[in-house]
């Protein structure tokens, strides 16, 4: 039997999907075909042991389909075909779909989201949390298949630690001095849940971060493609504080957590990924849910403040409680988002299984 062709493929300058589909497509030995070339040189720079492969967008549907016969992608399958039809109808090729998400954010209650993946055959899932939240969306119940595959990012950032770790060194660390304490904030982008905190927050972050404190801001990359002057003067205005690093462009997440005593954020995924190192975690609640509202379940894990210039005084007021009141709660959320630890050899086994879902017959398009 002919071996199956498998890649991952990202299409536009889709930056915020780089650091997902980058360690899937190297933990499964496959290359990932990127159609944005800065896109491309960025993915060389972080994800060396990659196969990296730039097709610009008027060629990729074409070399898709005579190159792969499976496809693990970002973009939900209504969107893939869109662009791939022509190419799929010449040849007479249904290129099978592998769902692959981007993160585990409680954003889609709000907005239909996940309900774009009802089309979907085959989905990737980091856990039960997800398995839930497609149920409820109505997505679960369309698919062949699934499989988990936890927290296989963090697996990724384990296999080539040092690499990453010294990364993160030349490139975010060293550019700030010394410091008690290292925060990481997280906020989103503007969104049609409307949920991010920048504008409201970081003028109090800056204006009253601790002389002995650092602050990293991690941007969403989504920010920059809307190119909001309002978030664009923000930045300018405190990028010169020589206590604060906005990150405009620097993937890889694990490395930088590694390195982060407390996070801080509203509703990014970034916080999930948090969990793995059972640390204090801090929200802003911008549109001001109620408790009870779903989109706000990572919240349980530690302590929402308000954007004033207090903010930093009530950090340091929960720190030394926050192990007693959160620890246990935040490993039960990680076990339920991302389950038990999958080996490389184990993940790899679970996502090759679902390939015989897709049977020879359906790889015709007609």
């Amino acid at each position: 039997m002919e071996k199956i062709k498998a890649g991952g493929i990202l299409l536009g300058h889709s930056f915020h999907y780089l650091d997902h589909l980058a360690p899937l497509c190297d933990l499964l030995e496959i290359p990932l075909t990127v159609s944005d070339e800065e896109l491309a040189k960025i993915a060389v720079h972080y994800y060396p042991k990659l196969q990296i492969q730039w097709v610009n967008s008027i060629a990729l549907p074409e070399y898709a389909v005579t190159n792969y016969d499976i496809v693990f992608s970002c973009m939900p399958r209504a969107l893939f075909d869109d662009f791939f039809f022509f190419a799929q109808k010449l040849h007479n090729k249904r290129l099978q779909t592998i769902w692959c998400p981007h993160g585990n954010s409680d954003k889609g209650y709000l907005v239909p989201l996940m309900e774009e993946l009802q089309r979907e055959e085959v989905a990737l899932v980091y856990g039960q949390k997800m398995i839930d939240f497609l149920k409820e969306k109505q997505a679960f119940s369309s698919l062949k298949t699934h499989a988990i595959v936890g927290n296989y990012r963090y697996v990724y950032y384990l296999h080539n630690k040092p690499f990453l770790d010294q990364l993160a060194f030349l490139e975010v660390l060293r550019k700030l001095p010394k410091a008690k304490k290292t925060l990481l904030y997280a906020p989103t982008w503007q969104d049609a849940e409307k949920s991010s905190s920048f504008l409201e927050a970081m003028p109090h972050l800056a204006a009253h971060l601790p002389a002995d404190w650092n602050l990293i801001v991690k941007l969403h990359p989504n920010l920059f493609l809307e190119n909001d002057p309002a978030h664009i003067s923000m930045i300018c205005e405190y990028e010169s504080h020589p206590r604060i690093l906005f990150l405009k462009e620097f993937p890889p997440i694990y490395p930088l957590l590694e390195k982060t005593d407390i996070y801080l954020g509203d509703m990014s995924s970034i916080g999930y990924d948090f969990l793995t190192f059972n640390r204090p975690m801090f929200f802003f609640n911008p549109r001001k849910r109620k408790k009870a509202d779903p989109g706000l379940y990572l919240l349980q894990c530690g302590v929402e403040i308000e954007a004033n210039p207090d903010l930093y005084n009530t950090i340091e007021s929960h720190l030394a409680s926050d192990t007693a009141l959160f620890s246990e709660k935040r490993e039960k959320v990680y076990s339920y988002t991302f389950g038990k630890k999958i080996e490389k050899e184990a993940l790899q086994a679970a996502i090759t299984a679902v390939y015989t879902v897709f049977p020879d017959r359906d790889l015709n398009f007609f």
